[in-house]
């Protein structure tokens, strides 16, 4: 399921009304209680949910989840944050999901903050994302407090959502005034997040609303109003049926170690090990080779960038996804790593040149995301220095990195795996491994007795080949600033990739003061048709005629350096990220997966894959990540579950079980 309309939202239309508070002609109502906003969030929503008792029910947890329909002008969240900071007994972090339709302006947060929470407003605005259709994720308090935005209609979004509430507010507009934030079926979507024995809270208590919760498996119970109201509604969830299909995820058992081995250290072995050292786990990660990111992510920078579509497609909203995940998880001081400008978009071939034209009509997005141009699209971008990045993700205390380490096969060994070599010995142990081995996963599977074969998780290969210049040597382009995209690509190295091209060994007189590098490229070589490096060179500049055909100086040659990778994908071209699942039950008895979804197979315990990024790792690496620790966790998952089951390692094996292909016959 995808957005049925634009991705650009109507934001709030804010006035003032005759008393001078914050209302909303669109819905004829006022943001909160005349009374005041503070009070309001205070008396009926953090005292309605026990979040004020002494103990508050947040007491002593490692993380509480409340959910909320009606973000408005986030005084709730502000006063849940500030009560959560004053609490010295709060939990360890604080999930905070909100559901809104018309966002308001990051100037509306901190024009309307109470002067007390003015601070907190501030903070929030500075990271307040576009009204656009999707989850927004925001890190505060140094990571302690994430505050979801669900942007669009409750109604479509709620379903799509995967949680497991500890608290509700509702807290919308008055039933009166936007009856589709009170109807049985946006409860009963909610039932569904929602944790048996959490507490739920709101202003009114209009019969119908009443009768809806009622009927979600929510009991009542009516409470002196605020304000001037006289009753407002409290609540606990107590549901008298049993979750069958939709199961609450869990949070990571408290009596068993954080501790994951994560297997590959390239882009994506590096980024899943920096989101659980940032979740507070300990992670060593092993690498065949002798040094991190020298697999596909060895060359030496790569273009991360939002994919426009005229249908607002899934490959778009991972883009628009992967790089709002891709500035939270670089490090404050990273200007020498990345660099985030416009990329210019243009037409490879005929079609995608009327593709592009279809575009000006259906693509609407904020002009900072994406925008037509006279020749092509400006697209969010991002110029990353790989081994860099990589270098800094790996850059914690509680990260060890061991290169020249083989996994060979992985063996479960009671509540833990054992990630073993070649000869037997084992590498390292811990409760939960994550593949990041790209397309060596299918054959560690397999030879661990995880996957029947390799045909069961299947991934494809493609070597890439690009060429390090410097821009002097090629006058044409010396003055490009704009990474470049079209049959080829050409970018300028960020500072540090361009220093690491002048730590050559032995150093190259030709190019040793140079820091100012081009990179151009790519191909895409199936491994039966290898192009030597001439030949991709040749390939590579033919790629950009379309830019210029004015060739480089004639002796370009001897400062040229050449890079090559290896890309894996799977057969839909959209990664591998979740846990694997479990195949032994469905084998012995394939009927068994006739008319099951993806969430209700079986899982093996302990193993999550990240792997198939192909030519998209730097754009996705850090959501998916984020994604995968979210699943260990039982955290609010940062995407929608329709992204989520398109990226799920489990989807073929069903397709599979479902549609055994015929023999001699590929998936």
């Amino acid at each position: 399921m995808k957005p049925s309309s634009s991705p650009l939202l109507e934001p709030a239309d804010l006035a003032l009304d005759a008393s001078g508070q914050p209302a909303s002609p669109r819905y004829g109502d006022v943001y909160a209680s005349r009374a005041g906003a503070l009070g309001q969030a205070r008396a009926v929503y953090l005292g309605g949910c026990g979040l004020l008792d002494t103990p508050a029910r947040w007491a002593g947890r490692q993380q509480f989840t409340l959910l909320e329909t009606g973000f408005g002008l986030g005084v709730n969240f502000l006063a849940t944050w500030a009560a959560w900071r004053a609490d010295p007994q709060r939990c360890e972090r604080l999930h905070y999901v909100s559901l809104e339709l018309h966002p308001v302006r990051a100037a509306d947060l901190t024009a309307h903050a109470p002067a007390e929470l003015q601070p907190f407003a501030a903070e929030l605005a500075a990271q307040w994302p576009p009204a656009v259709r999707g989850l927004h994720r925001i890190e505060l308090d140094a990571g302690r407090v994430h505050l979801l935005l669900a942007f669009g209609d409750a109604t479509d979004l709620a379903p799509r959502l995967r949680l497991a509430a500890d608290a509700l507010y509702l807290d919308g507009f008055s039933p009166a005034r936007n009856p589709e934030m009170w109807t049985p079926e946006l409860f009963r979507a909610l039932a569904r997040l929602t944790r048996p024995g959490a507490r739920a809270a709101s202003y009114t208590v209009a019969h119908a609303v009443q009768k809806g919760m009622s009927q979600a498996g929510f009991d009542l119970d009516l409470q002196p109003g605020w304000g001037g109201k006289r009753q407002r509604l409290q609540a606990t969830f107590n549901p008298r049926w049993k979750r069958t299909r939709h199961t609450l995820p869990e949070p990571w058992p408290a009596a068993t170690p954080r501790h994951a081995v994560v297997i590959g250290a390239g882009i994506a072995g590096a980024a899943c090990a920096q989101a659980l050292a940032r979740n507070g786990w300990t992670v060593e990660v092993l690498d065949a080779a002798a040094q991190a990111a020298s697999g596909g992510s060895a060359m030496p920078a790569g273009l991360a960038h939002l994919q426009p579509s005229a249908d607002d497609n899934l490959l778009s909203r991972l883009t628009r996804a992967g790089m709002a995940a891709l500035r939270r998880a670089l490090p404050p001081d990273a200007a020498s790593l990345a660099r985030f400008q416009p990329a210019t978009l243009t037409a490879a071939n005929a079609a995608e040149a009327r593709r592009m034209q279809h575009w000006q009509h259906k693509v609407n997005l904020p002009p900072e995301l994406a925008q037509g141009a006279e020749h092509g699209w400006q697209v969010d971008s991002a110029v990353l220095a790989n081994q860099t990045v990589c270098a800094a993700w790996l850059d914690a205390p509680c990260i060890t990195l061991r290169c020249n380490a083989t996994a060979a096969r992985l063996q479960r060994d009671g509540s833990a795996w054992s990630v073993l070599d070649a000869a037997g010995q084992t590498l390292a142990r811990a409760p939960q491994i994550v593949l990041a081995t790209a397309h060596q996963t299918p054959e560690l599977l397999a030879a661990s007795g995880l996957i029947p074969g390799p045909e069961w998780l299947p991934l494809q290969t493609l070597r890439g080949q690009a060429q390090a210049l410097p821009a002097r040597f090629w006058p044409a382009l010396q003055h490009l600033r704009q990474p470049w995209m079209g049959s080829g690509y050409v970018l300028r190295l960020p500072e540090a990739a361009a220093g690491r091209l002048q730590q050559t060994d032995p150093p190259n007189p030709q190019t040793a003061r140079d820091n100012d590098w081009l990179l151009i490229g790519a191909t895409f070589e199936p491994a039966e048709q290898p192009l030597t490096s001439e030949q991709a060179w040749a390939h590579n500049r033919a790629g950009l005629q379309a830019l210029t055909t004015t060739a480089p100086l004639p002796d370009h040659a001897g400062a040229l350096r050449h890079f090559a990778g290896i890309r894996a994908y799977a057969p839909d071209r959209l990664p591998y990220c979740g846990p694997l699942p479990d195949l032994r039950p469905l084998l012995a008895a394939p009927q068994r997966a006739a008319g099951k979804q993806l969430h209700e197979l079986p899982r093996l315990p302990g193993i999550a894959l990240c792997a198939g990024l192909g030519s998209r790792g730097l754009t996705l690496a850090a959501l998916l990540a984020e994604t995968l620790v979210a699943g260990l966790e039982g955290t609010p998952l940062p995407i929608e579950t329709d992204l989520a089951d398109a990226l799920d390692p489990a989807r073929i094996p069903l397709k599979r079980l479902r549609h055994p292909p015929l023999p001699g016959h590929a998936v």
